[in-house]
């Protein structure tokens, strides 16, 4: 694997993320399969009210279904909009032989969309006072588009070079037998859906398979547990969220599907060898100074 043209497409994106831009990435083509878990880490928007959404009960699963809606779009053209909450973005698709194998989103505005406004009250019952806070505090100093394509332009030629590259991999999917097909499948799952309240049943049921069959193939494909793995995704969410955001740590244990923030910190210090804080203080504190 190409794992250079990888580390070359995400040290870009913390470039951009570092001078203020809150890029993501989404829509993955299913040739970036060996990447995924990767690529998957920049999937998350880093502003306070995409946190906020994903923690709240009642629009929690609205940010998955208006990730999947995007995701299934048959998008070929660059455009400007904003999320069911009112979050104006950016959304650039990088396009192969005239297909879309992913889209690049630069989220985090506010101001310009009469109907972004809009959408924003529609949510307001369902949120308490702070949504409202953190909504204000997003920016409405939304830069030019032609300025947006020029400092993407990069980051999209990168990306199709990585995509050729998993294009030329003799492990195509469909030379891949099933049992791995599978577990790739419930793997790209969890990657999209940590935040939920997951189990080895549920992912089966999404899955159309049995919960004993996909425990199965986890043991033989991963030598590992369906909550084992839906725990290391959780963890290196949290450790990414640590090293690129402020948010508290509560915050990062609730964005990543932990309910305890007492269990999480726990489970990380038994994963990494440190608390959540001391990672951050080494990481984030260190990279700033």
């Amino acid at each position: 694997m190409n794992t250079s043209i990888l580390q070359e497409c995400l040290n870009y994106i913390d470039f951009l993320r570092s001078i203020g831009y809150f890029v993501s990435l989404s829509g993955f083509d299913s040739k970036f399969e060996p990447y995924i878990s990767e690529l998957s880490d920049y999937e998350i928007h880093l502003h306070s009210v995409c946190f906020y959404l994903k923690q709240n009960s009642k629009t929690q699963g609205k940010c998955v279904l208006n990730k999947q809606k995007l995701n299934h779009a048959k998008i070929t053209e660059p455009y400007y909009s904003c999320c069911y909450a009112g979050v104006e973005e950016f959304v650039i698709p990088v396009l192969y032989q005239d297909t879309c194998i992913m889209c690049i989103n630069i989220s985090g505005y506010r101001g310009t969309l009469k109907k972004s406004k809009k959408f924003m009250e529609r949510v307001l019952p369902e949120c308490d006072n702070h949504f409202s806070e953190l909504y204000n505090e997003l920016s409405i100093s939304v830069p030019r588009f032609d300025d947006v394509m020029k400092f993407i332009s990069p980051l999209k030629y990168m990306i199709i070079e990585l995509y050729k590259s998993c294009e030329s991999m003799s492990n195509d999917l469909n030379e891949i037998p099933l049992a791995k097909q599978i577990y790739f499948r419930a793997i790209n799952f969890i990657n999209e859906n940590y935040m939920m309240q997951l189990s080895c049943d549920y992912v089966a049921k999404q899955l159309n398979y049995s919960a004993s069959y996909l425990h199965y193939i986890f043991k033989k494909e991963g030598n590992t547990t369906i909550k084992a793995c839906i725990n290391d995704v959780r963890l290196n969410k949290a450790k990414h969220l640590l090293s690129h955001t402020q948010i508290s740590i509560t915050d990062v244990a609730l964005a990543c599907g932990f309910l305890d923030s007492n269990y999480f910190s726990t489970a990380f210090k038994n994963k990494y060898g440190i608390p959540p804080k001391k990672y951050r203080d080494i990481h984030f504190l260190s990279k700033q100074s």
